[in-house]
């Protein structure tokens, strides 16, 4: 009796976690895991968003095609260099304010609350925010520099300048969330490895070189893949802020998915679209990791 109540206690044991984990992997596998290998699926057919039945398997037409579209292919460029851009921008500026922040300075506090604020706003909001500061003659930004007597600026009409406006609003609106992650894994570094390297003789910037950026070689990884994820997905601040233009010059792939898809009302070539996307991903995040060794400290 004792041996069949032990054996039922070592199985509640083992069971419980999953138990606790069930509604999480359900939710996932419905809204994530399924819909991807449906989505999958539609890439090889000819689905619309009014086709009822089963759609017509046609092959690899869809991904023939979409390398022979040319505003995918711009709007696949657009991205890569998006993330060329701004992943290194946030990534060094977010590492730069951990480390200031994460000394005893006078009003560290409200520094940090300051830099992370704009974590907190919706990216459609961030949009609207950089649009009406950035936006024609009556931006603040042209504004002020009317009253500096210098002429204005097409930031939103030229291509090049709304370009940038992108990847300086996201750089604006981003680099808080990941100078906390920089920060939790500076504060988690022991002291005694800077104290040993003080008795070594060793300089701040050898300091920093030879313990610091070694010890936070998993937060690298995680803020580089996080962090080319997040700008392979944007669409909702572009959206308000120049609505993918000017002459498509901020059309990224997530929109022209979007559009194909609920405007063209072509599934199954959106939904090629989206392999393709997930397949850069991967590349960049493969690549993240092996620059990385791995993400462990050495």
């Amino acid at each position: 009796m004792k041996k069949q109540s032990y054996k039922s206690y070592q199985f509640r044991q083992k069971a419980i976690p999953y138990l606790f984990l069930a509604p999480n992997l359900i939710i996932f596998t419905t809204f994530i895991i399924f819909p991807a290998f449906v989505g999958v699926y539609y890439s090889f057919t000819d689905m619309t968003l009014f086709t009822f039945g089963t759609p017509n398997f046609i092959g690899l037409t869809n991904y023939i095609e979409l390398f022979q579209d040319e505003e995918f292919l711009a709007a696949l460029k657009n991205i890569v260099l998006l993330v060329i851009a701004t992943v290194p921008l946030i990534f060094t500026t977010a590492l730069l304010i951990a480390l200031l922040l994460v000394q005893p300075i006078k009003g560290k506090n409200f520094w940090r609350a300051v830099y992370y604020w704009p974590v907190m706003i919706s990216p459609i909001v961030v949009g609207i925010i950089w649009q009406w500061i950035l936006a024609g003659n009556f931006g603040l930004f042209n504004t002020t520099l009317k009253l500096l007597g210098v002429g204005p600026i097409e930031t939103l009409i030229n291509p090049r300048f709304a370009w940038w406006s992108v990847v300086f609003a996201k750089v604006w609106s981003r680099t808080g969330y990941f100078m906390i992650i920089f920060m939790a894994a500076l504060l988690s570094i022991p002291q005694s490895l800077y104290e040993a390297a003080k008795v070594d003789g060793a300089s701040r910037l050898q300091r920093f070189w030879h313990v610091t950026y070694p010890a936070l070689k998993p937060a690298r990884l995680m803020v580089f893949i996080l962090l080319t994820m997040e700008i392979f997905k944007i669409y909702p601040m572009v959206l308000t802020l120049t609505g993918g233009g000017p002459f498509e010059s901020t059309q990224f792939t997530v929109q022209y998915i979007y559009e194909t898809a609920f405007k063209s009302y072509q599934i199954g070539y959106s939904s090629a679209m989206s392999v393709i996307m997930l397949l850069f991903v991967t590349v960049f995040s493969a690549f993240n990791f092996f620059l990385q060794r791995g993400g462990k400290n050495s």
